[in-house]
């Protein structure tokens, strides 16, 4: 018994780092389980801004993981503690993304995208009243239309360059980058009628 608890013990001080060595190292299962209960939420949160089927969304939380654990040696740590955590944290999102991202594309859900130019795009005034919170935004993002949503979390949420985002969605950078203004327009505009912002 006392053996068993030393274990139980010892499993409790893993941390992401010895978790990361234990997978890289011995592909180890302890490890790969920690990392897997420890970011499960974070990841499904991730695919569910992109893909609102649930059990399209569990599939990819799987896929995401079995890519991640077989491409772990190729992650590339950068220190250790919370700015490992947020790299790590970032790159398993990146994996998501892309993932989800394939998924809408086999399946054909992304819409046709029209010819649009950035002289579409008519300036909004914005007034520091209409400032956008984050909590707020992830619950009008579904009132988006899809291509809109997925530029903005892409870009906004996940930290893709337009021309990355070009390349993924196989459109030009200039049209994401029209799709997200518009995407931030209609956002300030559901967020005003929402919340009642300027209203007496």
């Amino acid at each position: 018994m006392k053996y068993r608890l030393g274990f139980i013990n010892k499993d409790k001080t893993l941390t992401l780092e010895s978790a990361l060595d234990r997978c890289v190292q011995k592909n180890d299962e302890r490890g790969k389980e920690f990392i897997y209960k420890r970011y499960y939420g974070y990841i499904i949160a991730v695919i569910s801004r992109y893909v609102k089927n649930e059990y399209d969304a569990e599939e990819l939380v799987n896929e995401t993981f079995i890519k991640a654990f077989k491409n772990l040696p190729k992650f590339n740590r950068v220190g250790e503690g919370n700015i490992l955590e947020k790299s790590f944290r970032g790159w398993l999102a990146r994996i998501a993304a892309n993932l989800s991202i394939d998924l809408l594309r086999t399946q054909k859900h992304m819409v046709a995208i029209d010819e649009v130019g950035e002289h579409d795009i008519k300036p909004v005034m914005i007034n520091a009243a209409d400032k956008l919170f984050a909590e707020d935004i992830m619950k009008l993002l579904d009132k988006l239309p899809e291509i809109q949503r997925l530029i903005f979390n892409l870009y906004e949420v996940e930290g893709y360059a337009h021309e990355e985002i070009g390349k993924l969605l196989n459109i030009p950078d200039s049209t994401s980058r029209t799709y997200l203004t518009r995407a931030k327009q209609k956002l300030r505009k559901l967020y005003v009628e929402e919340f009642a912002i300027g209203k007496p």
